[in-house]
C-alpha cells in the first residue's frame, strides 16, 4: 500500500471494514432487535460506528469504486440530518418566527448537499438510491464512521436537539467567541474531514464525468462536467456546513455556517463575526420561539389504540414522505425534472401533516412526533 492511498482512503475503508464486521457480529447474536417492527417497513441498515484501532486496512489501490463507497456514503449521510432538522423546525408552533426561517435555510442547505452528491454519482455513471434499506431510522449514528459518539434522534426544538446539531455540524476547530471558554479541537473524524477525503480521492482518480442524468434546478444547480465542478460542490458542503478556510461562512458574512447558525441559537445571542480579530463578538439576545413538546417518535407506528385523527395523520405522512422519496429516486433515473418537481410539491405537504399530529395531545400533554418511516 502506498503512503498516498492510506491518506485518500483510510476513512472510508475503515468505516466500510467496521460496518462489515458489525453486520457479522449481528448476525451471530441474532440480528438486532427490533421486535416491533411492522413488515411493511423496510428495516434500516446496521449503524456504522467508531473503528476499532487494530482494525486492517484493506491493501487496495484508489479506484472509482472506493470512491463511489465514499459518496454513497456521504449521501446517506445528508440524508440522515435531514429529518431530525425537519422534525426540529415543524415543533415551532410560528413557522415565520425568525429561528425557525434560520433552521429551515440549514434544511434547504441540505437538501442541496444531497442533490449535489446524487448529481455526482450520477456523473460517475451510478443512480442514486435514496428508497429501502438506506433510508434512515432513529435513533441511530451517522454513516460514514464519522463522529462515532453522535446519536441523531428525532426531539423538538430545544438544547437538547441543538447540541446533538451542533455536535454533527462541528468544525476539527471551532473558532473562538468572546467570552466563552475555547472549545478544543475535536478527536472524532469530522463531517468535513470526511468530504476532504473523498475530495482528495477525487482528485486522484480525476475520472471522466458524464452530464446525463444530472439535473439543474432549485436544489440542483450545479451540473458536474469538469474537476473543477466537483472541487466547488465539495467545498461548498464543507463550507456551509462547517466554515471553510478559517471563516464561520461560505461566501457571505450574514449567512454563517450550519455550526455557528446553531451555536448562536444555543447560547440565545447574535453573533457577528470579525475578520481582523477573528473571532465572533455576541450580539443582540434571540427570542426562543414557543414550540410543540413532543413525545419520543415510535419507529414500529401508531396501533389501534391511538387517536383516529393521529394515524390518519400519521398514515397520510408516511405515504407523502415514502412517494417524495420515490419522486427523488427516479428523478436521477429516467423520471428527470418532472419528477423532481412533483418530489418538491410533496414535501411542502409534510410540513402541515407533521405539524397536525404535533398538536394532537398524549395523555400527558406531549404531541406525536412523525417517525419518518418508508413503506415500499
Amino acid at each position: 500500500m502506498s503512503m498516498d492511498w492510506r491518506g485518500l482512503g483510510l476513512i472510508a475503508l475503515t468505516a466500510l471494514a467496521n460496518e462489515a464486521a458489525k453486520r457479522l457480529d449481528d448476525r451471530k447474536k441474532g440480528g438486532p432487535a427490533k421486535k416491533t417492527m411492522v413488515a411493511s417497513v423496510v428495516p434500516p441498515a446496521p449503524l456504522a460506528s467508531a473503528a476499532p484501532a487494530a482494525l486492517p486496512v484493506p491493501a487496495l489501490p484508489p479506484s472509482i469504486d472506493i470512491l463511489k463507497q465514499q459518496l454513497r456514503a456521504a449521501l446517506q449521510l445528508e440524508f440522515a440530518t435531514i429529518p431530525p432538522y425537519l422534525t426540529a423546525l415543524w415543533s415551532i408552533i410560528d413557522q415565520a418566527d425568525p429561528v425557525a426561517k434560520s433552521i429551515r435555510a440549514v434544511v434547504h442547505e441540505e437538501m442541496l448537499h444531497l442533490a449535489l452528491l446524487c448529481n455526482l454519482l450520477s456523473a460517475l455513471g451510478e443512480r442514486p438510491v435514496l428508497t429501502g434499506s438506506v433510508v434512515p431510522c432513529y435513533p441511530r449514528q451517522l454513516p460514514g464512521g464519522v463522529l462515532p459518539g453522535v446519536t441523531l434522534d428525532l426531539l423538538g426544538y430545544g438544547s437538547k436537539a441543538l447540541k446533538i446539531f451542533m455536535s454533527v455540524e462541528r468544525p476539527a476547530q471551532p473558532l473562538p467567541i468572546a467570552g466563552e471558554p475555547p472549545e478544543q479541537p475535536s478527536t472524532d473524524i469530522t463531517i468535513g474531514q470526511f468530504y476532504d477525503s473523498v475530495l482528495r480521492l477525487f482528485e486522484a482518480l480525476d475520472p471522466p464525468l458524464d452530464f446525463r442524468h444530472q439535473l439543474a434546478g432549485p436544489f440542483a444547480w450545479l451540473v458536474m462536467g469538469k474537476s473543477r465542478d466537483v472541487s466547488k460542490a465539495l467545498e461548498l458542503i464543507m463550507a456551509q456546513g462547517e466554515g471553510a478556510h478559517g471563516r464561520p461562512y461560505a461566501r457571505y458574512q450574514k449567512y454563517p455556517s450550519h455550526y455557528y447558525r446553531f451555536k448562536q441559537l444555543a447560547l440565545s445571542r447574535r453573533l457577528h463575526w470579525n475578520d481582523k480579530t477573528k473571532e465572533f463578538r455576541k450580539g443582540k439576545p434571540i427570542v426562543q420561539p414557543s414550540v410543540f413538546t413532543l413525545a419520543p417518535a415510535r419507529w414500529e407506528g401508531y396501533g389501534l389504540a391511538a387517536p383516529p385523527a393521529l394515524r390518519k395523520a400519521s398514515d397520510r405522512f408516511e405515504a407523502t414522505y415514502s412517494e417524495m422519496l420515490r419522486l427523488l429516486e427516479a428523478s436521477w433515473q429516467d423520471g428527470g425534472h418532472k419528477c423532481f418537481v412533483r418530489a418538491l410539491e410533496r414535501m411542502f405537504e409534510l410540513g402541515d401533516l407533521a405539524q397536525t399530529m404535533m398538536r394532537i395531545g398524549t395523555p400527558d400533554g406531549r404531541g406525536y412526533c412523525p417517525s419518518f418511516r418508508y413503506h415500499p
